[in-house]
């Protein structure tokens, strides 16, 4: 067997996205993944964009419609934390998740950055009123997504960020931009609220999108993956972060994949938003399947470019730059590319 990948082995070789925002019912981007060799995993969240309870209806029916290419991780309303009935609801919403095919639940951002109690105090992620629905996760051994903090970068002017796609991101989302509300928790917070529940709750399987939210230091992830055993991260959304810690050092950007090839999962992040212009829009409404098929043909070659990183030593050019592929061996491109999400989100059946 071939100790490294070809750049033509792309197409032939197993892939998962296990870090996809599908809100349609138009099943042409799960085919098209299907015929590509690839998996998807659908990540729904407690955010305005759509109802949960909408996102839920559209993975349940793709799950069912393609099992072997979609799964999809769940959520809970986690706004309703004042409710009386809140724990109750939010179990039987996991419950609910999980007899129709949930792989996991997620937690999003605005638990910790936007969700306040009656007398203004933000509500972060170890805050006691979780505590027994991460025991009963736990138990259960339902994976925990989570989305906590935001990149370093979200609490720096935009001109003092070391990405464009976070300079983007925060230019068009005030909101989530804490240099801008500088009475939000700090990003310290953040990361030790997480921290906390890894603490807390060691059976529980933690995976960390976004490079757990510590994208700024591979050194600071490393840490954490070496001190819990029950925490994994997901790249979804930074591999521009990735490829600023490789033009810095490439050895040992290089070595943290290969040291840590089991607990890392790939993801693009990809998911209908503005981003994609009116024109773009337009076609969602009236040609959708139009639509989808631009969009998958976005996402494969977004995922190709990325996987010929890890997989090649082919350069990727940002700025004026030429960056040197990592060239994993096959073996952990493969762990961190597809088993991975296998492994973790306990997933038997493939494509």
């Amino acid at each position: 067997m071939k100790e490294y990948y070809a750049h033509t082995d792309f197409i032939k070789c197993p892939k998962f996205d296990a870090h996809h925002h599908y809100h349609s019912f138009n099943d042409l981007f799960v085919s098209k993944a299907k015929k590509a060799n690839m998996r998807l995993l659908s990540i729904n969240t407690n955010f305005e964009m759509m109802t949960i309870d909408k996102q839920f209806k559209i993975s349940h029916y793709l799950h069912q419609r393609h099992p072997n290419t979609f799964d999809f991780i769940g959520t809970f309303d986690a706004s309703e934390f004042a409710s009386e009935t809140f724990v109750d609801d939010a179990i039987n919403c996991i419950k609910q998740n999980r007899a129709a095919g949930a792989r996991g639940i997620k937690i999003w951002k605005n638990i910790g950055m936007t969700l306040k109690n009656e007398i203004g105090q933000y509500i972060m992620a170890d805050h006691p009123v979780f505590a027994p629905i991460f025991t009963f996760m736990e138990k259960e051994k339902i994976p925990l997504l989570t989305h906590l903090g935001e990149p370093q970068n979200c609490w720096l002017p935009l001109d003092k960020m070391s990405t464009d796609s976070d300079r983007r991101y925060f230019s068009k989302n005030p909101d989530f931009h804490m240099y801008l509300h500088p009475e939000v928790p700090s990003y310290e917070q953040q990361i030790k609220a997480r921290d906390h529940i890894l603490e807390h709750y060691p059976e529980l399987i933690l995976v960390g999108a976004h490079l757990g939210s510590m994208e700024w230091s591979l050194e600071e992830v490393a840490k954490r993956l070496d001190r819990f055993p029950n925490f994994y991260i997901d790249i979804s959304g930074r591999f521009n972060h990735i490829l600023e810690h490789a033009l810095r050092n490439r050895n040992q950007t290089f070595d943290f994949f290969e040291t840590y090839q089991n607990r890392i999962i790939y993801g693009l992040d990809l998911s209908k938003s503005d981003r994609w212009g009116n024109l773009i829009n337009a076609m969602d409404k009236f040609f959708p399947r139009a639509y989808m098929y631009i969009l998958f043909k976005y996402a494969c070659s977004a995922i190709k470019k990325q996987w010929l990183f890890f997989a090649t030593d082919q350069p990727v050019k940002k700025g004026h730059a030429d960056i040197a592929g990592l060239k994993l061996k096959k073996t952990t491109v493969d762990r961190i590319f597809y088993q991975n999400a296998i492994d973790i989100y306990c997933i038997k059946n493939a494509i």
